[in-house]
């Protein structure tokens, strides 16, 4: 794979989550975008009940994008938006509960957004990224943690992919899901695992 592109990898310039597709300022003109390839990838999600036992649903259909900044760092960024309609579980009832207004409102707000609007190198492959996570038609903030398992070079010439796994927290509280409190934790666990495709074509 080309150097240039894996040393930008090397660097800290990573990807998101779980979950827009514009990414807060504007890019230099040395920006390159990778998209987030949804066939190699989930967006799911964890959450307890009565505390003694959780639960996992997934979202099947998303799209997102990652920009880097070669010269600026500072302003790569990760932009995802997921259809939340497309939410899935093994139990048809609880599908049905989630797409209804107590929940997503699918209805009124087919869609759910993350845009980063920093990402910070932790450490050899771990990043920090925080950004805004807007359900519902709520803003909040929200930080999540990317590490890169892995390159390897693509059965095509001139292409790397790069896995990622993102996790990180929220409270369904804070974007208006308050039903069934009572049994269902407030606290909700995210994981996403991504992959993207680094293509020489697009780093020049």
């Amino acid at each position: 794979m080309h150097s240039r592109v894996a040393g930008l990898i090397g660097r800290g310039l990573a990807l998101f989550l779980a979950v827009a597709l514009a990414g807060g300022a504007a890019a230099a003109p040395t920006a390159e975008s990778y998209a987030i390839d949804q066939r190699f990838g989930a967006i799911a999600f964890t959450v307890r009940h009565l505390g003694l036992f959780s639960s996992t649903g997934t979202f099947q259909r998303f799209r997102g994008q990652l920009t880097i900044d070669e010269a600026h760092p500072q302003n790569t960024r990760v932009a995802v938006q997921i259809e939340t309609g497309s939410v899935a579980m093994s139990w048809a009832e609880a599908v049905t509960m989630l797409r209804s207004a107590n929940y997503f409102d699918v209805a009124r707000f087919p869609d759910a957004r993350f845009t980063s609007t920093r990402v910070q190198a932790e450490g050899s492959g771990s990043y920090e990224v925080d950004g805004t996570l807007e359900i519902r038609g709520v803003s909040q903030p929200v930080v999540l943690h990317a590490m890169l398992l892995g390159r390897h070079a693509a059965p095509e010439p001139g292409v790397e992919i790069a896995d990622f796994v993102v996790t990180g927290q929220l409270r369904r509280s804070q974007f208006g899901m308050t039903s069934d409190s009572s049994f269902i934790s407030d606290r909700v666990d995210l994981r996403i695992d991504a992959r993207i495709r680094l293509e020489a074509g697009n780093a020049g």
